[in-house]
């Protein structure tokens, strides 16, 4: 019992000292890190959407995995998981949450346009939570996550979505532009989908959709990794590495 209280007391006092908690993370009975984003809730709504509950044998990518709650909910559920961010764990309560929870969740520093499967391989399902608006280019993004999920693999993308109105009530797939820091004073929001442009960036990606859901300005797609000849046709076009394109740069 007086082991038990030392390390209740350990515990706390390494969540009190780290003050910029964004995570709700529970480490252990009563005590719970002091996060202002509502984890557990948003959790629930991953499990409606069709969060696996048990990811035994899965191998998981967190991106921007911030404090560590989904990476060390996916270790929970039995999955081996890498979490990136741009930033160093120690910058976050990562580092601390990890060793309370005695977590071998891998963290490394690296942004979602870094990914390649040379360097971090492939994943039978990707988190790409909360990131998305944060991006100057968010379908170069989807493309560099598609590029590390396995064929039917899955994929959980979390957005802020549009705040104007006629965007984000209307049908047509859309986004609105933040410049500036015009989104709640963040310099780093820049683009806010509607729901119907959510979708069909995720698709525009190779994701087929497989459940999608709108819970205020927030949107949520679940979808599943596959090839598509004229949609990969066109992001080589864009990227320059088609046949066509190669053949245009050879006579210049």
């Amino acid at each position: 019992m007086k082991n038990s209280k030392k390390i209740n007391e350990h515990a706390s006092k390494k969540v009190a000292s780290f003050k910029h908690w964004y995570h709700r993370i529970t480490i252990s009975s009563g005590i719970e890190t002091p996060g202002s984003h509502d984890s557990n809730q948003e959790l629930a709504l991953l499990d409606q959407l069709g969060l696996p509950l048990d990811c035994s044998g899965l191998r998981v990518l967190d991106i921007g995995c911030c404090d560590g709650f989904f990476s060390f909910e996916m270790e929970r559920r039995g999955a081996d998981v890498l979490a990136i961010d741009f930033t160093a764990p120690g910058i976050r309560g990562f580092s601390i949450a990890a060793e309370l929870l005695n977590s071998n969740v891998e963290h490394r520093i690296a942004n979602v346009y870094d990914l390649n499967p040379a360097e971090f391989g492939t994943f039978d399902m990707v988190l790409f939570l909360g990131v998305l608006y944060h991006l100057r280019n968010p379908l170069l993004a989807l493309d560099k996550v598609r590029s590390v999920t396995k064929s039917e693999g899955l994929l959980f993308v979390e957005t802020q979505l549009a705040t104007d109105v006629t965007v984000l009530e209307s049908d047509t797939p859309l986004c609105q532009f933040f410049p500036a820091d015009t989104l709640y004073g963040d310099g780093t929001n820049k683009w806010g989908p509607n729901q119907a442009g959510l979708v069909e960036m995720v698709r525009e990606a190779q994701f087929e959709l497989v459940n999608e859901g709108r819970y205020g300005d927030r949107g949520y797609a679940y979808a599943k990794s596959i090839y598509d000849e004229k949609l990969e046709s066109f992001r080589k076009i864009d990227s320059s590495t088609s046949a066509f394109g190669a053949e245009q740069k050879n006579k210049t």
